[in-house]
């Protein structure tokens, strides 16, 4: 079994390893993708979320993206606000949200014109304070505030998108808030705090976009990185999507503060990421999503 970054060690990573590999032998992953379809015949979206994509990745990158255009269709802006409000998803295949979390320079330079080739709409989620960072200050501000950056990438070279090619970024596809510091929004941080990380960051990202910003994505995904507290301040500041990473499909109806994604990674094989996909993990990450939105909507 090839290394599944993302999963503990030991006995989980050893039955989800399992479970993947007696897919692959049955060719059972197209028959559960095309039972969520049949199961959800409303429509449904599917949202994961990528962190560094080096260019040593890019050939594995592509195979992930040809498997999405494969088997679903591509999400924008609108087409979310319209599925979730008004019900209607009238293309033929699931929806699929490519999101990319901490504004890091390999997502534009690597994953942007793959998104573009294969007609996809990337969702980028940068921390206001890593785009403004001094680039000799970059990787020890990555160290500090745990974004994961590319081990390999040199010392001393940018590694943070700039802020104009978050503008680009805008224009073509959506950019939304993760923080100004990329700061876990447990009910350890103060009032001042809480609204520094949601609602300046929101004004700093706007200022710099050159955009109106109504996304919202959670940082960090453990069960104490989310807080009642937090909540209540993303639904004040006025966005109107947020995103967690708890696995589940989002479907017509979903509360749109509540926006689950699974994580996937650009060195796992296309088999890997349509394993993520398929629906297994949503069952697996029922108790901790459960608990999740009852902290969050308390």
């Amino acid at each position: 079994m090839e290394p599944h970054p993302g999963y503990p060690p030991g006995r989980v990573a050893t039955v989800l390893g399992v479970l993947k590999r007696s897919l692959e032998v049955t060719g059972l992953t197209p028959v559960m993708l095309r039972a969520l379809q049949i199961m959800h015949r409303r429509g449904y979206v599917r949202a994961v979320n990528y962190h560094a994509t080096p260019l040593r990745h890019g050939e594995r990158l592509r195979t992930h993206f040809e498997f999405f255009q494969k088997h679903f269709s591509s999400v924008s802006h609108s087409d979310l606000a319209e599925f979730l409000v008004d019900g209607r998803w009238e293309k033929k295949k699931p929806g699929l949200i490519v999101s990319f979390d901490d504004g890091l320079r390999s997502n534009f330079e690597v994953a942007v014109p793959l998104l573009e080739e294969f007609g996809l709409t990337g969702w980028f989620f940068p921390p206001t304070d890593f785009v403004s960072c001094p680039v000799d200050e970059q990787a020890d501000f990555a160290e500090r505030h745990w974004i994961d950056v590319d081990p390999e990438a040199p010392r001393g070279e940018r590694i943070a998108m700039t802020w104009k090619e978050i503008q680009v970024l805008a224009d073509r596809h959506v950019v939304g808030c993760h923080t100004q510091s990329h700061c876990r929004l447990s009910d350890a941080l103060s009032d001042d705090r809480m609204e520094h990380e949601i609602v300046d960051a929101k004004t700093t990202l706007e200022d710099g976009s050159g955009q109106s910003i109504d996304v919202f994505c959670w940082v960090g995904g453990e069960e104490s990185s989310y807080s009642s507290r937090a909540a209540a301040c993303i639904r004040r500041a006025g966005y109107r999507f947020s995103f967690m990473t708890n696995s589940a499909p989002i479907l017509s109806g979903t509360d749109p503060l509540q926006l689950q994604r699974i994580n996937v990674d650009s060195r796992w094989s296309a088999d890997w990421v349509a394993f993520q996909v398929c629906g297994i993990l949503d069952a697996l990450y029922t108790r901790k999503r459960q608990l999740v939105v009852r902290t969050t909507r308390s």
